[in-house]
């Protein structure tokens, strides 16, 4: 809960609001006034700055007024009673203390727990449990931390076990679908997505093998070295004749469309596109051998069938 007095402040204040659009169909119901608890952790900040004034420290200021915790439970289960809620906040609050060695009761008087009744099937009933970091006028990091929430989610679920019989180990929905708790359906919803993801990351990598394979076919298959080969045989006719002649000038035409001939090529059979890669394999060879008229050395009949041999799938 970040943004100092303030952050806590409209935190508190959005707890309790019914006006918010999330609390359209909740029944707020404070358990141990959020309000007081508030005022209480103002204070504790107001008695360490005095502190660390009279001890000539600076700076160490805190931006993060207090924790909070959430605990819910799904409606196909037994709910427990408002009492019932407050002795999981209270329960959940004296494991944190323990955890961090803090008095219990003096972290359980800058606490403020209020309970969201849920009527609707689409969110569970559960409470918000503010937890002030600082105590005795000292700030208590280990309450932001991960053993902070593991020991409250032990303390939640030992108290549902006692009080209530019901076992966290043992739980499975009954609801499946659409009628599936919120927290379950984001659950799935999320899982889903994963699987997804990893399937698409799977194909993807299938997809850059095979293409590379082909790409290594297509480079087996000589087509690579020809590009090259007739792109330096038309630098060779630039440099030897300053003024080209009508036979030069379509010489060159036909060795660019050689070479881009050879470019789509590799893409049809990076995109095993059969059809294109045995059109474009029949108009490279009528190009091959009006260049072989012309005086260029083109591969010979048994090179062209053993390339388009390299070429099958």
């Amino acid at each position: 809960m970040k943004k100092k007095d303030q952050g806590l402040i409209r935190y508190t204040r959005y707890l309790l609001s019914a006006n918010e659009p999330s609390h359209a169909a909740t029944n707020i119901h404070p358990l141990k006034d959020p309000r007081q608890a508030t005022r209480n952790m103002l204070a504790e900040h107001s008695i360490r700055q005095a502190e660390r004034r009279r001890a000539g420290l600076s700076g160490g200021g805190v931006r993060n007024y207090a924790q909070s915790y959430v605990f819910a439970l799904p409606k196909d289960i037994p709910q427990p009673t408002k009492k019932q809620w407050a002795g999981i906040a209270a329960r959940a609050v004296k494991a944190i203390a323990e955890e961090n060695e803090i008095d219990p009761q003096k972290l359980w008087d800058v606490t403020g727990v209020v309970f969201h009744e849920e009527p609707t099937k689409s969110k569970n009933n559960h409470i918000h449990v503010i937890v002030g970091n600082i105590v005795d006028g000292k700030y208590h990091k280990g309450l932001t931390q991960k053993k902070s929430v593991y020991a409250s989610k032990q303390a939640f679920n030992d108290y549902m076990l006692e009080v209530l019989d019901v076992d966290n180990k043992n739980y499975q929905a009954l609801s499946e679908g659409r009628d599936d708790p919120l927290w379950l359906a984001r659950k799935k919803q999320a899982e889903k997505e994963e699987k997804t993801i990893l399937e698409a990351r799977k194909k993807a990598r299938k997809e850059i093998k095979i293409a590379q394979l082909w790409k290594d076919k297509y480079n087996k298959a000589g087509f690579n070295g020809l590009k090259f080969e007739m792109m330096l045989k038309k630098r060779e006719i630039e440099k030897k004749e300053e003024k080209l002649s009508e036979a030069s000038e379509w010489l060159l035409s036909k060795i660019d469309t050689y070479v881009d001939q050879c470019k789509r090529l590799l893409k049809y059979v990076e995109e095993e596109n059969d059809k294109r890669i045995n059109s474009t394999l029949n108009r490279i060879e009528k190009t091959e051998l009006e260049l072989e008229k012309a005086g260029l050395e083109v591969p010979d009949e048994e090179e062209r069938q053993s390339r388009r041999r390299k070429l099958r799938p």
